[in-house]
């Protein structure tokens, strides 16, 4: 088995396109903007102009790594990459714009919106082409998984092969298996998932086969890129990684808060009609109270009563789990669950910084009790307010079990230490698209 055996985890169709794509898409959206707004003729600056700002993205996009397929697994990285890369470009644009007399003399109202409109259209163009590109048997992801120290469930694999992504495991290690399933698969990555360590002949074939330009990724590795969640094994052993998962800086916590209060306040205006005609069924279908209120654990495991519009009859029988067609719950109160409405109370509680608008899940502090026993790392998901979305609920479907309870920490614990702006307006993104019925990006 040669270098040249052993693919890098490249797709090079698409990325080579994405390349053509960044350094295209900024003249072919001025020339079209310049035909949608201008009265006058094409002037040679605005070819300068529209050819210069592609080949600074091109460039700067190349720098920050916009070209590695470790991108395309991730909507926030994508819009990242896009909007820092358009916003260094506009930058030096309008340094070199100074030092040129001629491109001042161009339409200001072409210009701004070209500048606005632009890195909207890149994203969408390319966020198109990884989606297309998924469906072809070209661009799909061979990985190898070394061990069984951690059992795929079903969910991990349909969310693996969303994304044109297949796995082939070894769970016990032969040199020769291995060695086989190297050269008839060529996969793209081998994943380490090893329960014990490693033999000092793995360990030897292992450095082999990076020297040869295998691509090697520990467990928890994998499971952040690939599935975008923080690894927990059962026995709480090897977490020393989870060390650098801390809460929100100050500037983090204040972007959040502006993010809470536009989003909130504009939520309000928009959904009062919503929420009122919500007060008229309730009554209508089950009358009581119109609000339910129930104690969650906040911000360091604090207590703080939660506000709802109630979904199920009063006096119903306890159960902390919500079953299938449940009886308890009256029919507009599971139109209210399937689209979200009965969270909107809890608007109030991110008003006064009981909550967020994104963070992990609000859990009944009767069954935090009993997690924070079973589960390991679970008061870590404390650090931060909870949120009325999350990333664990747009990732992962509702939960009626420990095992559930488990499987969201780890999407909680991913958010808490991969935060950024860009995570949050990939959570958003994907609220919205779940509140409409998609299922994911």
């Amino acid at each position: 088995m040669t270098e040249k055996d052993i693919p890098r985890y490249q797709s090079m169709r698409v990325l080579w396109t994405y390349r053509f794509i960044d350094l295209c898409t900024p003249f072919l959206m001025l020339m079209f903007v310049h035909f949608l707004l201008s009265n006058q003729s094409w002037k040679e600056p605005y070819t300068w102009l529209g050819g210069m700002a592609g080949l600074l993205f091109f460039v700067f996009t190349q720098l920050l790594g916009g070209y590695s397929r470790f991108v395309e697994r991730s909507i926030a990285k994508k819009i990242e990459i896009v909007f820092k890369t358009w916003a260094f470009n506009v930058l030096l644009l309008m340094f070199i714009a100074y030092l040129n007399s001629a491109v001042l003399g161009l339409a200001r109202s072409v210009i701004l919106v070209w500048v606005v409109s632009t890195p909207f259209a890149i994203l969408f163009i390319k966020v198109l082409i990884n989606y297309k590109s998924r469906s072809t048997r070209k661009g799909r992801t061979e990985i190898l998984v070394l061990g069984d120290g951690y059992s795929f469930n079903e969910f991990e694999l349909a969310q693996l092969s969303r994304h044109n992504i297949q796995l082939h495991a070894i769970e016990d290690y032969d040199e020769t298996v291995l060695r086989d399933k190297v050269d008839l698969l060529s996969p793209d990555f081998l994943v380490i998932n090893l329960d014990k360590t490693a033999e000092p002949k793995l360990v030897k074939q292992l450095t082999h086969l990076d020297l040869k330009g295998m691509q090697l990724l520990a467990l928890h590795h994998f499971m952040e890129s690939f599935l975008r969640k923080c690894y927990i094994p059962y026995d709480s052993t090897e977490l020393s990684y989870l060390e650098r998962i801390r809460s929100y800086d100050r500037i983090s916590y204040l972007i959040k808060r502006i993010v809470d209060i536009l989003v909130c306040v504009s939520l309000t205006l928009f959904t009062w009609p919503v929420m009122f005609y919500a007060v008229y069924k309730i009554k209508q279908q089950s009358p009581g109270a119109i609000f339910f209120k129930q104690s969650r654990v906040g911000l360091s495991g604090k207590n703080f009563q939660a506000i709802k519009f109630r979904s199920m009859h009063e006096n119903s029988v306890f159960n902390p789990y919500t079953q299938e067609e449940d009886p308890r719950i009256f029919p507009f109160g599971n139109i209210m669950r399937r689209t979200r409405i009965d969270e909107l109370p809890q608007l109030w509680n991110v008003f006064v910084g009981d909550m967020h608008l994104f963070g992990p899940r609000t859990e009944w502090d009767i069954l935090v009790e009993g997690y924070e026993k079973e589960i390991p790392y679970y008061h870590e998901r404390h650090l931060v307010r909870p949120g009325i979305s999350g990333w664990a609920q747009v990732l992962y479907p509702y939960g009626a079990n420990t095992e559930d309870a488990r499987q969201k920490l780890m999407y909680d614990l991913y958010y808490i230490k991969h935060w950024s702006i860009w995570l949050e307006i990939e959570t958003l993104i994907r609220t919205v698209l779940v509140v409409l019925g998609r299922k994911g990006l």
